[in-house]
């Protein structure tokens, strides 16, 4: 008997009203993940990665719309059935969210050691003297210098690492099962990056949560993730264990993604290699694979008709896909 995996997201659609049409941010979306697992979704921006991230979370504007077929089920309960109230209680609680930019995700008014007491008085119940004690120990544990002085400053007194640390300290302030980090390293120093990827994974590991790390960058999930979910246009493309997918990629797009990553070998002033053309517009896709217009590989099949995405434990959507008889080596 398999066990229910913690997060099952099922044929997901989050479409948005505009004055020029209907945009299909997210359009048929579905995986799961288990506890204590960490997903990587990778896309370019304007891929659906946020609005994915968001729709789980339930933080949708007005103008957005997800129809009654699309599920998202956390711990085996369908989070679209229920009220506000009832997902104030889940979300924060039992899961969580990174944002992108910690400037403006962090009240600007409230020092960092009040935002993170306002989420144990309020979710956990404790009393404020005991949350800011509490506050002391999730800062020391992300790596805050001087965390009993740190609680008292605002966020425009600190480094955007140390924002980002914050932003890291609230989110894990009430032990969520799930954790969704979305660009956490977004304008960051490189080793700035490398240090609040590694105290994600750290904090992952030390409390069994299961995480998904949102990036546009296939090098930062290599060796981070457990398994790999490649999006374009609103759709996953391939999806595989993270191994599995670097040893043997199936898709063009996920293979134009790795070709774009800088190498260190590579002589100075070797030009980046870029991917062709741009993202379609998602009020009006055009017919047949949305990557074809971009894919050096596209034939005229690709072109007419979608490809569904198939396959057994290494899933993707491609009519010709690398390695195939028809399609290019892998």
């Amino acid at each position: 008997m398999t066990s229910t995996p913690l997060l099952a997201v099922e044929d997901l659609h989050t479409h948005f009203r505009t004055p020029r049409g209907r945009v299909r941010a997210v359009d048929g979306v579905s995986f799961s993940l288990d506890r204590g697992r960490t997903l990587g979704i990778v896309g370019e921006s304007g891929c659906g990665k946020s609005v994915l991230a968001r729709t789980v979370m339930g933080l949708l504007p007005s103008n957005a719309r997800v129809p009654p077929a699309s599920r998202v089920l956390f711990d085996g309960r369908d989070l679209r059935g229920l009220s506000e109230r009832e997902l104030r209680s889940v979300r924060g609680r039992r899961m969580a969210m990174i944002f992108q930019d910690p400037m403006t995700s962090l009240n600007p008014v409230m020092t960092c050691g009040a935002q993170v007491v306002e989420a144990l008085t309020w979710h956990m119940g404790l009393s404020r003297r005991a949350a800011r004690d509490r506050a002391v120990e999730l800062f020391t544990a992300v790596g805050i210098p001087e965390p009993a002085r740190r609680v008292d400053h605002y966020p425009h007194q600190l480094s955007g690492g140390m924002r980002q640390r914050v932003a890291i300290a609230i989110a894990l302030s009430c032990e969520p099962a799930l954790l969704i980090a979305d660009e956490p390293t977004t304008a960051l120093d490189v080793t700035v990056q490398a240090e609040i990827l590694d105290l994600l994974n750290r904090q992952q590991r030390e409390r069994r949560m299961a995480l998904i790390l949102i990036t546009h960058d296939l090098g930062v999930v290599a060796g981070r993730t457990d398994e790999i979910a490649v999006m374009y246009a609103g759709r996953i493309v391939e999806q595989a264990r993270t191994t599995v997918l670097f040893s043997r990629m199936r898709h063009p797009y996920t293979e134009a993604l790795l070709r774009s990553i800088p190498r260190l070998a590579d002589p100075p002033h070797t030009p980046l290699v870029t991917i062709a053309g741009r993202p379609p517009e998602l009020i009006d896709p055009p017919p047949g694979c949305s990557f074809a217009p971009r894919c050096r590989y596209a034939a005229d099949d690709c072109r007419r008709l979608a490809p569904a995405l198939a396959g057994d434990g290494h899933a993707f959507a491609c009519w010709h896909p690398l390695g195939s008889p028809l399609g290019p080596p892998s």
